[in-house]
């Protein structure tokens, strides 16, 4: 190839259609594609430049980016020097588009690809990593997951390369993915491994360092590949603190259940025998009236402080039930609060097998009690079947803890960290959909 100019761009003329095509690599660039008649060829330092394919395809949308036009990354500049439009071999439907950069300064060279809309940032490394037979690789920083493994096809290319595009046919590539990054390998054979590493770009990121609108680049679609997470930069700390806080709650709430509550009542209550009423009109006793009902009244006790208290009642009962409704009543101010308790047990054997059904105990929270002297209605109401009194414990403890109350205080405390969970596993689900290599499948 006759000596370019020093400055760029020079240019070649296509030996299919003496097309003109620019180029910027005065030292490295030997393969070229025309965009005016689709042929890529090579143009040797000496010798006649030579025709290695004619595409049959071209791309029919816009070129998001322009050959020759530049962009910065990290604050580095770097041109738009190549671009080809590529495929898998065993899939087709697969296309990806891919930009050669070159450095403006240095001259050394990057890729940036983009599939459905996902956008990365593709450089060589020096670094050989050793994936292992379960298909992830360890580094450092991270431990990257096999997620996809094919040869490519070139279905068209334009602009300027330094190597033969179309030997990379020849290659097997795997990405192994840790989102935000991926590694990537090209491999010929088992002596012959290229390693690549890469970096996920919003494209945002991309607009910004070309100077295009949004409305140029390709629409996203799906999940990228090393598409990061929802919340990728603060879940690790939003899990942690989550976790941390919640076991807060719990380790609070068994505290206080264990040793917070004060038990200012316990005292035991016989009932009266049960009386039937008068037989009503078809001849069936009756339930004694609410008016009719024996009260136990309880002796005085103080409630420490404002706030919960809980009445815990416990009947000795066989094959028998009571229903013991009561009255918290404020000595001083006449105010009451009024709860019922329903204890039924019964037990026997059928077909050689023991059974049982009911609860012999009952617990009830009562809220915003004041401080001051209290005492206890009790109105039981027993089966008029039975004949014998029933014995029945009460309990009362202040300063009582609602387990209602830590289960709102988790439900709040976990809301958005799980919101962000269930995002992140819809995303993480949705991005494993493309891969052969699934850990859902």
């Amino acid at each position: 190839m006759s000596q370019p100019a020093q400055f760029a761009p020079a240019a070649v003329k296509c030996p299919h259609c003496a097309h003109e095509v620019r180029y910027y690599d005065a030292l490295h660039s030997a393969f070229f594609g025309c965009p005016e008649c689709q042929v890529f060829f090579e143009y040797p330092e000496t010798g006649a430049p030579k025709q290695l394919r004619r595409f049959k395809e071209t791309p029919r949308h816009t070129r998001p980016l322009a050959l020759g036009s530049t962009g910065q990354f990290e604050g580095e500049t770097y041109r738009v020097t190549g671009y080809q439009w590529r495929c898998e071999a065993k899939s087709p439907n697969y296309r990806w588009e891919e930009f050669q950069l070159r450095h403006e300064t240095t001259g050394a060279n990057r890729q940036l690809a983009v599939f459905q809309g996902h956008w990365l940032l593709i450089e060589p490394t020096d670094e050989q990593y050793r994936p292992t037979p379960g298909g992830h690789v360890e580094t450092m920083e991270a431990t990257y997951q096999l997620y996809n493994r094919y040869s490519p096809r070139v279905l068209y290319a334009e602009g300027e390369f330094d190597w033969n595009i179309l030997a990379d046919e020849s290659l097997t590539i795997s990405e192994y993915i840790s989102p935000p990054l991926m590694l990537v390998r090209e491999r010929q054979n088992k002596n012959n491994n290229h390693w690549f590493r890469a970096r996920h770009l919003e494209p945002r990121e991309v607009a910004e360092a070309f100077g295009v609108t949004m409305s140029r680049l390709p629409y996203r679609n799906g999940v990228g590949a090393a598409q990061p997470a929802p919340g990728h930069a603060n879940w690790p700390q939003l899990a942690t603190f989550s976790l941390l806080m919640a076991l807060a709650v719990v380790l609070t709430h068994v505290y206080l259940m264990m040793w917070g509550n004060e038990t200012v009542f316990n005292r035991e209550f016989v009932t009266a025998p049960p009386m039937a009423a008068a037989p009503d009109s078809l001849g069936q006793p009756a339930l004694t009236s609410g008016a009719e009902r024996p009260v136990l009244v309880s002796p005085s006790f103080t409630v420490p402080g404002t706030g919960a208290l809980t009445v815990k009642l416990w009947a000795s009962l066989n094959n028998n039930w009571v229903e013991l409704p009561y009255a918290l009543v404020n000595e001083q101010t006449g105010q009451q609060f009024a709860a019922t308790g329903n204890l039924e047990y019964y037990s026997g054997v059928e077909d050689g097998e023991s059974w049982h059904e009911g609860n012999q105990d009952a617990e009830a929270l009562l809220s915003q009690v004041p401080a001051g002297p209290y005492h206890l209605n009790f109105y039981p109401v027993a089966d008029p079947g039975k004949s014998e009194a029933i014995q029945f414990r009460a309990t009362v403890q202040a300063r009582a803890t609602a387990g209602s109350n830590a289960v709102l205080a988790l439900v709040l405390l976990l809301l958005y960290p799980g919101f962000i969970y269930a995002r992140r596993a819809f995303h993480e689900s949705s991005r494993w959909e493309n891969s052969d290599f699934s850990p859902y499948s």
